[in-house]
């Protein structure tokens, strides 16, 4: 208890002699604690931080579900804190590790990102060097939520660490806030920027399919959430075709025998036009995003439009009549593969 009373002491004099020194920063008793809170308590994933004029106020925090999960699932209770038009810090907990974030999306208001960005060195320095071992700037929700984005951030953290090596060691390892910038990912994340809302039931559904016949089928609802139709445990191939609805789209997880894992996009003729091309936009998010989080890889892609037309093949080629410019395995990564790709490439990376 003395030691957390002193804490509260040095953070309060630190933020006191910040905003007297600078007349930036004011950091209530509030946000004080919040902060303490997350440091010491590890089931606090991350603590999001508003500012107002020079003030800073707490949000409520973001808690870890389970002790076990994965960094990306982790990342992913953040979708509901994180607004496109918003801007906000965020410190976040990864491992024993702890970053700043400043998020300033390019939706936001210019002066709130201004003034964002003007104050995220006095954040760092106010709780303190000691506490926050890297200092970023992101400006879209992928480039916070995705774990891809992070292992890039890694690769240029460690060339920038090692150059720095020499130095640290000739200060005694003196604590030091390493402080990327913004560095613009090399994965444009268009699967996680356009993926659709999924439903607790389908999302746990999607993590039961280890054993031969797990069957899982999804398809979006009328709020596009992805939500979950079937799931069936030991169906023989043969009856999978009598599954597959004639009156909307589905998206049907198939672990076949051969244990390979089918992911099967039945697209009827019968339904409109603006079911096929909603479910279609939805493939990347569902196979990339959704799917993967929950340790699903998919072996094979399948598209049909008739229930007969289904036919297993162990095969990298493709299957069944493509409507969809995904299924096609035009893909490299998370981007379609088509002419003029580098030239549109350009452009969107030119936008600020």
């Amino acid at each position: 208890m003395k030691v957390l009373t002193l804490y509260f002491e040095e953070i309060k004099s630190r933020s006191s002699r910040y905003a007297m020194a600078t007349n930036q920063l004011d950091i209530s008793e509030d946000v004080q604690g919040a902060f303490s809170n997350f440091i010491f308590n590890k089931s606090v994933l991350a603590l999001p931080l508003s500012l107002k004029d020079s003030s800073l106020h707490a949000l409520p925090a973001v808690y870890t579900k389970s002790s076990g999960s994965s960094f990306q699932n982790d990342l992913n209770l953040l979708d509901d804190t994180l607004d496109p038009k918003t801007p906000l810090y965020l410190l976040l907990r990864r491992g024993d590790c702890l970053s700043a974030i400043t998020f300033v999306p390019f939706r936001a208001p210019v002066d709130k990102r201004e003034l964002y960005l003007h104050h995220r060195q006095d954040l760092v320095a106010s709780f303190g060097a000691e506490h926050i071992k890297t200092s970023l700037i992101c400006k879209e929700i992928g480039e916070i939520t995705d774990a891809r984005s992070w292992v890039e951030r890694d690769a240029f953290r460690d060339e920038t660490e090692a150059e720095e090596k020499t130095c640290e060691e000739s200060h005694d390892h003196e604590s030091k806030t390493t402080d990327i910038g913004y560095k613009k990912n090399q994965c444009r994340l268009c699967d996680r920027r356009m993926k659709n809302k999924i439903t607790d039931e389908a999302l746990t559904a999607l993590g039961k399919l280890n054993n031969e016949g797990d069957c899982v089928q999804i398809s979006l609802d009328s709020d596009l959430a992805l939500a979950l139709d079937l799931q069936a445990s030991s169906l023989p191939p043969e009856q999978i075709s009598s599954h597959l609805p004639m009156t909307h789209p589905t998206f049907t997880f198939y672990r076949h025998p051969n244990n390979r894992l089918y992911f099967i996009f039945h697209s009827p003729d019968s339904a409109t036009v603006q079911q096929r091309m909603k479910h279609t936009m939805a493939i990347p998010g569902l196979v990339n995003v959704h799917a993967e989080d929950c340790g699903v890889h998919v072996d094979q892609k399948i598209e049909i439009h008739e229930p007969e037309d289904l036919v297993f093949e162990e095969s990298d080629d493709k299957v069944g009549r493509f409507r969809s410019v995904y299924l096609r395995n035009g893909f490299q990564g998370t981007e379609s593969q088509y002419e003029g790709l580098e030239r549109d490439k350009k452009f969107y990376d030119a936008v600020r």
